[in-house]
């Protein structure tokens, strides 16, 4: 089960876009809502984070780095009584237990490369569940959910070209790494299939930076949350954060990214589906510069 970021460099309509391979397509009904003019200082917010964006998108990029996923994967069963008759029964009362918990880990080498119009990422599997590898060019191995291309996660948010798009309110204001950030939460005006993200940014106020993206779950198209279980219907819950910790001449990288599937019982106990933890390390930076461009 994959999402990925699809994004086209140089384009007007540059976008980070999140799809759910394994999932049908999902009829979306158009919301348009009505544009309102953001006070100022969210306006202020806007014009930083826009230029940032646009920087992002001009700058040519070649990075390696070490990704390190640990992720566990869980599997249910039904809650079985014994009745006095010595005879097993299940109890629908939404309630599971673990059947079993699958445990992963791998370690790749990751590159990425943009130039021009041209962009790239490639891993090697280097190991996987404690076993050295040597796999080259290979796809990711996580059992559930991935990404692509994170570094322009900020993009279909909060670029120049998508903010029209987009109704922004600012919800919170937090410390990140000691830096303290203004939580935007960002809506789609009309969503459509070019145009789904939902989410929460930790915005770096004095630069515009993004700090860190929480995706909501409506940006995956297709998410449900509700699910039948063993024990019967229950709410799903999918939390997706990643965190820009990792800087290079004023542009951000990914430093870890956390993935976490949660059902929800008709009691209010949770169970945790799936979970997923990447660190990006050992960053190697080999062009992180502005394109010059001929006209």
């Amino acid at each position: 089960m994959t999402v990925e970021g699809i994004m086209r460099a140089g384009s007007p309509k540059f976008l980070f876009r999140l799809f759910l391979r394994l999932f049908p397509p999902l009829l979306l009904v158009a919301a348009v809502l009505p544009q309102v003019h953001p006070p100022a200082r969210l306006e202020e917010i806007l014009k930083k984070t826009g230029a940032y964006c646009e920087k992002l998108k001009g700058v040519a990029l070649h990075f390696v780095c070490q990704e390190k996923i640990k992720e566990t994967i869980n599997e249910f069963k039904d809650v079985v009584v014994m009745t006095s008759a010595g005879r097993s029964i299940i109890q629908y009362s939404g309630a599971l237990i673990t059947r079993k918990s699958v445990k992963n880990s791998f370690l790749y080498d990751y590159q990425m490369i943009k130039k021009g119009e041209n962009l790239s990422e490639r891993r090697n599997l280097l190991e996987e569940n404690g076993k050295a590898r040597d796999e080259r060019d290979v796809p990711l191995k996580t059992g559930r959910w991935s990404s692509k291309y994170l570094v322009y996660g900020p993009f279909g948010f909060l670029s120049q070209d998508w903010q029209p798009h987009f109704q922004y309110e600012i919800v919170d204001s937090e410390r990140i790494n000691g830096k303290r950030s203004v939580v935007v939460r960002a809506t789609p005006r009309e969503v459509t299939a070019e145009n789904y993200c939902f989410g929460r940014l930790w915005i770096d106020e004095s630069d515009g930076s993004v700090l860190q993206i929480e995706w909501e779950p409506a940006s995956i198209q297709g998410f449900q949350d509700k699910v039948t279980t063993q024990a019967g219907e229950m709410k799903r819950a999918l939390s997706w954060t990643v965190r820009y910790d990792v800087v290079k001449n004023g542009i951000r990288f990914p430093g870890r990214q956390n993935i976490k599937e949660i059902y929800t019982g008709s009691r209010g106990r949770k169970y945790t589906k799936y979970e997923a933890e990447y660190q990006y390390l050992k960053y190697k930076f080999f062009t992180v510069e502005t394109e010059v461009r001929y006209r």
